[in-house]
């Protein structure tokens, strides 16, 4: 037992409720890499406990609080299947091949269930979409698009996308659902 879960042990402290180390995913038997995207809302497998004012300051200053979540660093997004698509972002502009896991595999792999899912960005931006519709429609929790990986500032960490240039049902899609720099998916 490394030397980290040995004090928690000791301690007798739960990694899965312990908000001081919300920066991090519990995977494997060992704290992975900073996360980029936690699920809330309905979710039966979290990795984590309840939001905390003393830590979580982004999700407080945005009125987001919970009693458990998933969390998600780009190791375990990248885990999960990937799929690549083609897309106009923004419509009518350049097609690019966006990379990442459907959202249907990052929901069930929180084990999150529901009607709708809210998805928010880093700057404020918000939408409720209806779950079957989003999934119906192909959407994916992109993490790349041409081959680069997202970053902060240039529509990352994660950028929701639709197969909108693969399928002409959604050729007259707008952008409304299409939310970058998100960073929280909410699930009811």
């Amino acid at each position: 037992m490394n030397f980290v879960k040995t004090l928690f042990f000791a301690a007798g402290l739960s990694f899965v409720a312990l908000p001081a180390l919300a920066a991090h995913v519990w995977r494997d038997g060992e704290f992975r890499g900073t996360v980029i995207l936690t699920v809330t809302g309905n979710v039966e497998m979290p990795t984590r406990g309840p939001s905390s004012e003393a830590v979580d300051k982004f999700f407080i200053f945005n009125d987001l609080s919970f009693n458990s979540a998933a969390q998600f660093d780009v190791a375990a997004l990248q885990a999960l299947p990937q799929v690549s698509i083609k897309a106009d972002f923004p419509k009518d502009g350049p097609v690019y091949t966006f990379e990442g896991p459907l959202l249907e595999d990052v929901l069930r792999a929180a084990g999150a269930t529901g009607e709708t899912v809210t998805i928010r960005a880093l700057d404020g931006y918000a939408v409720e979409i209806p779950l079957e519709e989003a999934i119906a429609k192909g959407a994916v929790v992109a993490l790349k698009r041409d081959g680069i990986p997202f970053a902060i500032g240039d529509f990352g960490p994660t950028h929701i996308v639709f197969p909108r240039a693969e399928r002409i049902a959604l050729s007259s899609m707008s952008d409304d659902w299409w939310v970058w720099s998100i960073y929280n998916i909410e699930v009811n």
